[in-house]
């Protein structure tokens, strides 16, 4: 059996976006909890509310069957390395821009770097 979404961290989840895709920005009741640091089985510190985005259930299968959209993913930072830590890898969110998400529910914008001195 699947390793089920803890209620809490989905409630805390809809805190943090409302019901919106942090692909496409739209509200669906298609939508599912992806986990940007996935994997099989029960790795430690899966339920991390850094971890985790809402997408729809269509671009969820997409991304891990199609390599082109997995690619598109891991640009955005909708999915990320194994070693990586959530909390410090910046996602291309579609509600909150680019950002870095928090454990504690924070979103913290990310400014681009200034462009260097010609």
């Amino acid at each position: 059996m699947a390793d089920q979404t803890p209620k809490p961290l989905l409630a805390a989840l809809e805190a943090r976006d409302g019901r919106r895709s942090a692909w496409t920005g739209n509200e669906s009741d298609t939508l599912v909890p992806q986990h940007r640091q996935g994997g099989m089985g029960g790795r430690r510190g899966k339920h991390r509310l850094s971890n985790v985005v809402w997408l729809e259930s269509d671009i969820n299968g997409a991304i891990e069957s199609d390599p082109a959209m997995q690619a598109e993913a891991v640009a955005r930072g909708i999915k990320i390395g194994g070693h990586e830590d959530p909390e410090l890898v910046e996602v291309r969110h579609a509600v909150h821009g680019l950002v870095l998400l928090r454990d504690d529910g924070q979103v913290v914008p990310v400014y681009p770097a200034a462009a260097g001195w010609s």
